[in-house]
């Protein structure tokens, strides 16, 4: 891509680690390279342009298996537990009946939507996919979550179990 008349942008991926996971991009403007003659030295001038800290790295360590509905009393406290630990942007909502709740979204996707004790739900566990088991049960155990130690499902399945603020039961599982 070219940025004005003549410098060409080249984006470089960088992987500044706290938990392994990427958390930006470091565009390098790099000026078109003259001739060079035998023994003269080239050098490339480079300007640091945009990198941001996002709250997105948190949550790439986990991936929703679908939005996580989590039943609630105090939709003030979770959503406050939720960010704690789990980072991401709240948002509120409401439901057909007129109650409040609260979406916690990040990277343009849904994770948990907090709500009402009393709506009926599906019988599932709600779960979050990590590409590194061991990594996220640490991340979680930083943060003060209770978690139970890592297990195998009959799949051979890594997989730990924890509960949220009200204890409501989370699977984090190995992404298949």
């Amino acid at each position: 891509m070219w940025v004005g008349h003549s410098s060409p942008t080249v984006f470089i991926s960088c992987r500044i680690t706290k938990l392994g996971c990427p958390i930006g991009e470091i565009p390098d403007v790099v000026s078109p390279t003259p001739p060079v003659t035998l023994g003269q030295r080239r050098s490339y001038p480079a300007r640091l342009v945009f990198f941001r800290y996002t709250p997105r790295t948190l949550m790439l360590l986990f991936t929703p298996a679908a939005p996580n509905y989590m039943p609630v009393q105090d939709l003030a406290a979770a959503t406050a537990w939720y960010v704690e630990k789990f980072g991401g942007r709240p948002h509120p909502t409401k439901f057909d009946d007129g109650r409040r709740g609260a979406e916690l979204w990040l990277a343009d996707e849904v994770y948990f939507v907090l709500g009402p004790r009393d709506i009926p739900t599906s019988d599932e566990t709600p779960m979050l996919y990590t590409p590194n088991i061991a990594k996220a049960r640490d991340y979680l155990l930083a943060r003060c979550v209770e978690a139970t130690k890592i297990q195998r499902d009959r799949q051979n399945t890594k997989f730990f179990e924890m509960r949220d603020l009200e204890g409501n039961l989370i699977e984090i599982c190995q992404q298949p």
